[in-house]
């Protein structure tokens, strides 16, 4: 997608996505079929989520996690109704083969396939309160919370999937390249607005939705990455699932997820500091001023510093912990 025009925010489209509905098209995000009656089960094994209970026709995101507790991937488990034993995997990360290869490096005896979907499929995000509404009103369906429902067009389908991880109402439409334009149009038709690029980081930094590659990755594990919803603590083992257990436990947690406002633009990789102490790390940032001609980022912030209003040094730049 193109950079906007200006360095201010959109403010229509940040309304859309506050109170209406948002449009999004990613431009590369990570889409695999995981099939085979083993697929299920294996990833409850190896991920940080009960996944063994997301029957047919239901979704859920999960985390897949190194040896060391650091995030490899986070991802939507899409469990179709329609063919059986298929599951569609989500992620917000163009780096596919990460995903497949740390999932296939697991895969010894399972009767479970992975199979590359990202090259000839289209992701779109409807985000907002009306993002079901608009679902609903273009695909003829009834989207329910964390549900899969698939829409034929002919031989072709699309797949729905709603989202309730990420603390705003939010649905995944996946379907072939092609059809890319028209379904765009129709959800823009029905009362959807297209969000840019610079649009939509905005309103995830506002909002502290962790990124893909940002604020979780191998550099991070997902207690300190924001992705606490994504774990839980009663499911048994899968990878990692001792270090951050023991990180929670200990209270060894070093870092938390923070929203940073500067007057100026934040650099993301600027390490942040407190009276030459060591304070963090920028992992997001926004382009884009709003109303008040404040710059927004993300930052993974050590506990000594988290308190709302401390100032810290970004490269030079003072930065407001909100």
């Amino acid at each position: 997608m193109q950079s906007p025009l200006s360095t201010k925010v959109d403010q229509s489209k940040m309304n859309a996505l506050k109170s209406g509905c948002g449009v999004f098209v990613w431009d590369g995000a990570t889409i695999v079929s995981h099939r085979g009656p083993d697929a299920l089960d294996l990833l409850h094994r190896l991920t940080t989520k009960d996944v063994l209970s997301v029957h047919r026709g239901h979704s859920r995101r999960t985390a897949l996690t190194s040896d060391r507790g650091r995030v490899v991937d986070v991802f939507l488990v899409a469990n179709t109704l329609e063919p059986e034993d298929e599951l569609i995997l989500i992620s917000d990360s163009p780096n596919s083969e990460r995903l497949i290869s740390a999932i296939d490096y697991y895969t010894i005896i399972e009767d479970a396939k992975l199979e590359n979907m990202s090259h000839w499929s289209t992701r779109i995000s409807l985000v907002g309160p009306r993002a079901v509404e608009i679902a609903n009103s273009v695909f003829g369906i009834t989207v329910a919370l964390e549900s899969v429902t698939t829409v034929l067009r002919g031989s072709d389908r699309i797949i729905v999937v709603s989202d309730s991880s990420r603390g705003v109402e939010w649905v995944d439409v996946i379907f072939e390249n092609e059809y890319c334009v028209q379904i765009t149009s129709e959800l823009v038709d029905a009362g959807g607005v297209a969000i840019d690029t610079a649009n939509f980081e905005l309103f995830r930094i506002v909002n502290e939705i962790p990124g893909s590659d940002k604020e979780y990755g191998e550099h991070s594990n997902p207690i300190e990455a924001g992705l606490l919803d994504l774990v839980d603590w009663d499911k048994g083992c899968y990878v990692g699932q001792e270090v951050i257990a023991r990180l929670d436990a200990y209270d060894k947690v070093q870092r938390n997820l923070k929203v940073l406002k500067s007057e100026v633009p934040l650099k993301e990789g600027v390490k942040l500091t407190s009276a030459g102490k060591p304070a963090g790390v920028i992992t997001s940032s926004s382009a884009l001023d709003n109303e008040d001609g404040i710059y927004m980022g993300l930052a993974l912030v050590r506990v000594a510093f988290v308190d709302s209003g401390t100032i810290l040094n970004a490269g030079g730049t003072p930065a407001a912990v909100r």
